[in-house]
């Protein structure tokens, strides 16, 4: 497989883990790091934050380490592929990719909805 299909599959698993991960982790209400900057501390805390504290640290935390992990995943697993994929397979994992993406923002749109 050539590096270039190698280094395009990974990025498109990191951006499918991000997305995943960061929507789970409101969906699931995973703990996460929340930063309160009227007293200047950094805590875990499960939602609901309180109003005057800033959650989204923790979940581009959370996101981030779903990134990581699913883009280390797809390397494993590449490892074992020798033979360059077809361009039907690129699409199909970039698809994917702009899937979760637009499937994460419409999640936390949502989960916003009345404003």
């Amino acid at each position: 497989m050539p590096a270039w299909q190698r280094t395009y599959l990974v990025a498109c698993a990191a951006v499918i883990g991000f997305a995943v991960a960061y929507a789970l982790c409101e969906w699931a209400a995973w703990p996460r790091a929340v930063y309160a900057p009227l007293e200047g501390s950094l805590h875990l805390e499960r939602p609901p934050v309180g109003r005057d504290e800033i959650s989204y640290l923790g979940l581009v935390a959370w996101g981030a380490g779903g990134a990581l992990v699913a883009a280390l995943s797809a390397l494993a697993a590449l490892h074992f592929v020798r033979r360059p994929l077809t361009s039907r397979w690129l699409r199909l994992a970039g698809a994917w990719a702009l899937t979760a993406i637009l499937l994460a923002g419409a999640f936390q749109t949502w989960s916003l909805w009345p404003f």
